[in-house]
């Protein structure tokens, strides 16, 4: 059972690969109760209803309560995090902002990291990765290269 990091790297069937996620807060508010709307293809309305099909847990200092589908974790993120990654069960997909992304790394629970390289030059942006403690070595493992120009680079983090 591994953490993956980077939502997107989980279209083209990887959903099935997964059974739960872990939302940072923001992201939950954003994206865990969306419900496409009526202009929204089959496939994407597919893709939908399969995200809501997971065990759905967000991390979160603030809330105390969402609805009954949802588990919060407010502190202990190792302890929390280690127990499910030793369930029995699929992949878990951590589904959250570089603040949580930053957390997770720091705190050595990410197990793959799943990078997509879109053919687009935007010229400005926010940084992939921001106020990493230390310096982390990853192993290729995978690519995938798709008909869109999109190349996909799947890595793992080596151990020290």
């Amino acid at each position: 059972r591994h953490l993956c990091q980077n939502p997107s790297a989980l279209a083209g069937g990887r959903l099935s690969s997964v059974d739960t996620i872990l939302y940072g807060r923001k992201s939950y508010e954003l994206w865990g109760k969306y419900i496409p709307g009526d202009e929204t293809s089959d496939m994407e309305r597919e893709m939908w209803e399969l995200v809501h099909s997971k065990k759905k847990y967000v991390l979160s200092k603030t809330l105390t309560k969402i609805d009954n589908n949802v588990i919060i974790i407010n502190d202990n993120i190792v302890e929390e995090v280690n127990k499910l990654k030793k369930e029995w069960g699929k992949d878990i997909w951590l589904y959250g902002g570089a603040s949580l992304i930053t957390t997770f790394m720091n705190l050595g629970l990410v197990d793959e990291y799943r990078l997509s390289v879109h053919p687009v030059i935007l010229g400005a942006g926010k940084p992939l990765f921001v106020d990493i403690k230390q310096r982390q070595e990853l192993k290729l493992v995978d690519t995938k290269r798709f008909s869109s120009g999109v190349v996909q680079l799947c890595y793992h983090p080596t151990k020290k």
